[in-house]
C-alpha cells in the first residue's frame, strides 16, 4: 500500500491505523521522516508535484492500493491557487499508480466540498458541492471526474471527506490545540463567541475510518463526521474544564468570520451502513488524551 502524505497530521494516524493491518506500507513524504512509532512501514522521499518522480515512485513499489493524502498546505492554503495545480498532480498520481498495477484508491476530500451556507447536516451525493473557497473547489472538481477517471483506469475508487479534526500533533495554530495551549501556558485563550456549530472527530477515528474504507470495496464518497455537532464554546469549554483553567477563556474576544456559517454537520448514515462503525473518542476522551499529549510536549520543550 502506498500512502501519500504520510508526515502529515492525518497521515501519521493513518500510519497508526495501518500498524497491526498487516500491511506493507510505503510511506512518501517530502521534507523530513516524522518521529514516532509506526511499525513497518518503508519510508519513501519523493515531490508529487513532479511527474518523474510520482510515474518512478509507482513503477519501483508497484502497489495494489492507494491512501492518497497529500494536498497543498502552505501558506494560504484555503485560498491559494495552488490548490488548483494538486488537482492535476493528483491526476498525475492516479495515472502513474494504474500503469504500475494498481487496483483500489481511497482518497481524502474535504468537507469543504459542501455549500456550507445550507446549514443542514450534508449528504453525499445529495447535499450541494457549491465550495466557498479555492480548496474546497479544487477537491469538489476533482471528485467530479473521480468515478469517470478511476473507471477510466480501472481502479476502484472511494473518496471520504472528514470534517474537523483535532488530536495529538495538530497544527498549534489551529482551534483545539490553540486553546489547549494557551491554557496550560497560563495565558487567556482569546476565541469568538463560540456559537457556530461544528461536526468534530479525533484524528485517530478518521485515519481508522480512511484505512476501513479502503478495505470495503465501497466505492464513491463517504462523510467523516461525528454526525452531531457542537458549538465551538462547548468543545472550548470543556478544555477548559480539563485543564483546570476555565478562567482564561474570552469567548467573544475576536471577531467571527464574516459569513462564517452556523452549522456544518455531517450525516454519516451512509458510513455507518458500508463500515458499521463508531469513534473510538468522545469528545470528552478525545479532548482528555489530546490534552496529555500537549502537556507531554510543553514539558519535553521545556528541557530540550
Amino acid at each position: 500500500m502506498l500512502v501519500t502524505g504520510a508526515a502529515g497530521f492525518l497521515g501519521r494516524a493513518a500510519l497508526r491505523a495501518l500498524k497491526d493491518a498487516d500491511a506493507d506500507v510505503v510511506a512518501i513524504y517530502r521534507s523530513e521522516v516524522p518521529a514516532g512509532e509506526y511499525g513497518e512501514v518503508t519510508w519513501a522521499r519523493a515531490d508529487l508535484t513532479d511527474t518523474g518522480e510520482i510515474a518512478a515512485l509507482c513503477e519501483t513499489h508497484a502497489p495494489s492500493h492507494l491512501l492518497a493524502l497529500a494536498w497543498y498546505m502552505g501558506p494560504g492554503n484555503q485560498q491559494s491557487e495552488e490548490n488548483f495545480r494538486w488537482v492535476q498532480h493528483s491526476i498525475d498520481l492516479l495515472f502513474a499508480f494504474a500503469a504500475a498495477g494498481g487496483r483500489r484508491v481511497a482518497f481524502c476530500g474535504s468537507c469543504m466540498e459542501y455549500d456550507w451556507s445550507l446549514e443542514t447536516p450534508f449528504i453525499e451525493d445529495v447535499s450541494a458541492l457549491t465550495p466557498e473557497t479555492e480548496y474546497g473547489a479544487a477537491k469538489a472538481g476533482l471528485y467530479c471526474m473521480y468515478d469517470k477517471l478511476c473507471g477510466k483506469l480501472g481502479l476502484s475508487g472511494v473518496w471520504g471527506r472528514p470534517y474537523f479534526l483535532y488530536g495529538p500533533g495538530e497544527n498549534p495554530r489551529r482551534l483545539a490545540a490553540d486553546v489547549i495551549i494557551s491554557l496550560l501556558e497560563g495565558r487567556e485563550a482569546l476565541c469568538t463567541h463560540g456559537r457556530q456549530k461544528r461536526d468534530f472527530l479525533h484524528v485517530d477515528d478518521v485515519a481508522e475510518v480512511l484505512v476501513a474504507m479502503m478495505w470495503s470495496g465501497h466505492e464513491g464518497a463517504l462523510n467523516i463526521g461525528s454526525g452531531a455537532a457542537v458549538p465551538l464554546a462547548a468543545l472550548i469549554e470543556e478544555i477548559g474544564r480539563q485543564t483546570g483553567r476555565p478562567e482564561l477563556i474570552r469567548l467573544g474576544a475576536r471577531e467571527a468570520r464574516p459569513g462564517d456559517p452556523d452549522l456544518v454537520e455531517a450525516d454519516t448514515s451512509r458510513m455507518a451502513d458500508v463500515l458499521g462503525w463508531t469513534p473510538r473518542y468522545t469528545l470528552e476522551t478525545g479532548i482528555a488524551q489530546t490534552i496529555a499529549w500537549w502537556r507531554s510536549e510543553l514539558e519535553r520543550s521545556k528541557t530540550s
